[in-house]
């Protein structure tokens, strides 16, 4: 019986840590140094290397189209799905976290009201 608690005790336990260790770090806070970076000069790149990946956001997904700005942009107004997913709760991309850089860079896009050119 004592061995049966300790067994169930270490499963749970390491259960846990690998719950935890999955999660993504800490969420950084993005802020704008008042460059105006547009999606094809600064934002496209970070895109193209963070979203494109497993078929998540390419030409045919589900999950749209940001290979282009016009398969981006419904994502951008609105709703704002980007800013929140990205930016605020930083769940996307999924499996990776963004730099410090990326994000800020990202921030001076939407505010400067996400400009294509």
């Amino acid at each position: 019986m004592k061995k049966t608690i300790i067994s169930f005790v270490s499963i749970f336990v390491v259960t846990i840590v690998l719950v935890v260790s999955c999660k993504k770090s800490k969420k950084l806070t993005p802020k704008c140094d008042g460059s105006k970076p547009t999606y094809n000069n600064g934002i496209k790149p970070i895109i193209d290397n963070n979203c494109m990946g497993s078929s998540c956001h390419v030409a045919g997904s589900p999950y749209g189209n940001f290979s282009t700005y016009n398969g981006l942009a419904p994502y951008l107004s609105g709703s704002n799905l980007f800013k929140r997913d990205v930016l605020d709760q930083q769940i996307m991309p999924k499996n990776k976290n963004l730099s410090q850089d990326d994000l800020n860079k990202i921030q001076c896009w939407a505010e400067n009201g996400y400009p294509e050119n």
